[in-house]
């Protein structure tokens, strides 16, 4: 029987428990930022701003945080395994869709539907690409 070094079973245990840590709390908080949204009663209206400045920053903050998001999934990808990357991945596409989704039910039910705010959204990102890791988490990647 081979002894192993010490610290790998350790160092095994956080790499497998720092992640679903963090996915807990991201639920958890979307939860509470659900609630807390919805406790909030001032509505503020809403000027829209000129066409022209309001697309150049859209387009810009797109191009610029895409451009972040990408360099930071690369340093992910180099210090987490391959599984772990994906798990994280594929949760985050299962947060995309189903917030699309959410967004898209609200504005067909608008008339009936109470108004969804920002924060709502953002919980819903946030809940749902945490139970998109824990779906792989549980079930595999191949499910």
């Amino acid at each position: 029987m081979e002894k192993q070094p010490p610290g790998s079973l350790w160092r095994r245990a956080c790499g497998w428990i720092k992640p679903d840590w963090m996915f807990a709390f991201m639920l958890t908080a979307s939860v509470v930022l659900l609630v807390l949204s919805g406790l909030k009663t001032d509505i503020r209206p809403f000027v829209p701003p000129p066409l022209f400045p309001k697309l150049a920053l859209v387009i810009g903050a797109m191009v610029t945080l895409s451009a972040i998001a990408t360099l930071g999934a690369k340093l992910d990808r180099r210090h987490l395994d391959d599984y772990m990357f994906q798990m994280v991945a594929n949760g985050a596409v299962i947060g995309i869709v189903t917030t699309l989704f959410v967004n898209m039910l609200w504005e067909i039910g608008a008339d009936i539907l109470p108004p969804i705010t920002n924060d709502d959204l953002i919980a819903v990102m946030i809940g749902s690409w945490s139970l998109g890791y824990f779906f792989y988490r549980w079930r595999g990647l191949n499910s």
